[in-house]
């Protein structure tokens, strides 16, 4: 079977050598073969009211009839990267002429307000431009930038605190944290041992011999301050 798939893939590669060498005089550029007649798009866990293949599709246009040797696959990602939903993405150039796209949406994990403007910030860390704040979604107070707001994400993903129960992450300018939870307690982060802390505050909210009103302070050396 393998020496067959071999052979198969031989015979194409010997058909476009012959192809190429017999049209050396002309301008490869100018086959109509070579010319690119189909671009697919497709989307992995399509949702109906959020697709974005259609967008990206319709991006992806511009290349069509653009000849499929010289079309670099830089250009095709420069252009699907410009959609601020896309996650993830390959791209498969299928010869003569068909450009292959497969998409991962990013899925919004919170909200921003930026100069009165409503963003979810992505999963791929890009802000999505919205009409309306997602009241499942913690928002944002302060302006971090997409690497430290990635950082303390992926900490809060190692550590035992709950994302879902964060209402408020609050970023200050020395480039510390504050969390508010859906119950109401402010949670004041040191900005050293992020996941250590977080456990610590984790642990503290759910035992039962430790009231907790309203304020976990974690930010004095070797105090807990708890209100």
């Amino acid at each position: 079977m393998h020496q067959l798939i071999s052979k198969k893939k031989y015979l194409i590669y010997l058909f476009f050598f012959i192809l190429l060498t017999t049209f050396n005089n002309l301008n490869l550029s100018k086959l109509d073969i070579f010319k690119i007649k189909e671009i697919d798009v497709y989307e992995e866990n399509t949702d109906k009211n959020l697709s974005i293949k259609k967008n990206v599709k319709k991006d992806l246009m511009l290349f069509k009839n653009k000849n499929i040797f010289f079309l670099d696959n830089d250009q095709i990602k420069l252009q699907i990267q410009k959609n601020e939903w896309v996650s993830k993405f390959s791209i498969k150039k299928e010869y003569p002429s068909k450009i292959i796209v497969n998409l991962k949406r990013a899925i919004p994990i919170a909200n921003i307000v930026i100069d009165e403007e409503i963003f979810f910030v992505g999963s791929n860390f890009k802000l999505i431009k919205s009409n309306n704040l997602n009241k499942n979604l913690p928002n944002i107070f302060g302006l971090p930038n997409m690497k430290d707001l990635k950082n303390f994400i992926n900490e809060l993903e190692l550590s035992k605190m709950d994302y879902r129960m964060i209402s408020d992450l609050y970023y200050l300018k020395s480039k510390r944290w504050n969390i508010k939870t859906k119950d109401g307690i402010f949670i004041k982060l040191p900005s050293h041992d992020t996941i250590k802390f977080l456990n610590l505050a984790n642990k503290l909210q759910i035992n039962k011999d430790i009231i907790v009103k309203d304020t976990i302070d974690l930010t004095v050396q070797d105090q807990i301050i708890i209100n």
